[in-house]
C-alpha cells in the first residue's frame, strides 16, 4: 500500500501525465510506484510459471551495450538498421535510458523492459506518439497482463478525453490493432535482441507471429464500420 508521500507522487504523475503524455520522467515515477501492487506480484508467478517467460527469467538475457553507430551501418531491413534508423530518428541514444540497479527479477523485468521497449516499437511497427504508445501498451496487457500498461492506458485515455478528442479514433484503433496483434503474437518478453541485430526484420516478425498485415486486415472491416 502506497504511503501518503507516493500517493501524492503517483496522483502528481498521473495528473502530468494526463496533462502531457510525453512526460516519460512521470511514466517511470508510475512505473516504480507500480511495482509495489499486488498485481506485479502476480505477474511474476505467472512469468515464473511459464514454460518459455520463466526460462527467461532464469537466463535473464540483457540487451547490454548498443552502439547506434555501428547498427546505423548494418544492411536495410536488418533488426539493428531498422532499431538504429528508429532512434536516430526520433533523437533517441539507448545510453540515456534510466536502468535500475540489483539482480533480482524483478530487477531484470524492470530493465530488459526499458532497455527493449523502443525495439518493441520498431518490430511491433508502432510509432512513438500518442496513438502508438498507447497501441503498444495494448500489446504489453495483451502479453504479459501486467499493471503499469492498464495505467497508462487509463491515463492515456483521460488525456484523450480532456485534450484529444481530435484524435480519439487513431488511438483507439491502435488500441485495437495493439491488443489483437499482442495475442496473436509469440511472447516478445525475454526475447536476446543483441543476438538478433543482423537479423531481417521481416524474418524475426514471422518467426514471432507479428502479422501486422494479418492484423490490419483483420481490423479493417470493423474500423470502416466504425467511420
Amino acid at each position: 500500500m502506497l504511503g501518503p508521500l507516493e500517493a501524492y507522487r503517483a496522483i502528481r504523475a498521473v495528473v502530468r501525465i494526463v496533462a502531457d503524455p510525453t512526460r516519460l520522467d512521470e511514466v517511470f515515477v508510475l512505473a516504480d510506484l507500480s511495482e509495489q501492487s499486488p498485481k506485479v506480484r502476480e505477474m511474476m508467478e505467472r512469468l515464473r510459471a511459464d514454460p518459455v517467460l520463466g526460462r527467461a527469467l532464469a537466463d535473464k538475457p540483457r540487451l547490454g551495450a548498443v552502439d547506434q553507430d555501428a547498427l546505423a551501418r548494418l544492411p536495410e531491413g536488418t533488426v539493428g538498421r531498422a532499431y538504429a534508423d528508429f532512434m536516430r530518428a526520433r533523437g533517441l541514444r539507448h545510453e540515456d535510458l534510466l536502468l535500475v540497479d540489483g539482480e533480482s527479477d524483478l530487477d531484470f523485468v524492470r530493465n530488459h523492459l526499458r532497455e527493449t521497449h523502443d525495439l518493441w516499437h520498431v518490430v511491433t511497427g508502432f510509432d512513438t506518439d500518442v496513438a502508438g504508445e498507447l497501441g503498444l501498451q495494448a500489446f504489453y496487457v495483451a502479453q504479459l497482463e501486467g499493471p503499469l500498461p492498464v495505467l497508462l492506458l487509463t491515463v492515456g485515455m483521460a488525456n484523450t478525453l480532456f485534450k484529444g478528442m481530435d484524435d480519439v479514433r487513431p488511438r483507439m484503433n491502435e488500441i485495437a490493432r495493439g491488443w489483437m496483434l499482442g495475442a496473436r503474437a509469440r511472447p516478445l518478453f525475454g526475447l536476446a535482441f543483441a543476438a538478433r541485430w543482423e537479423q531481417p526484420l521481416r524474418e524475426l516478425r514471422a518467426e514471432l507471429g507479428l502479422a501486422l498485415d494479418d492484423v490490419d486486415a483483420a481490423l479493417a472491416p470493423e474500423l470502416a464500420h466504425a467511420a
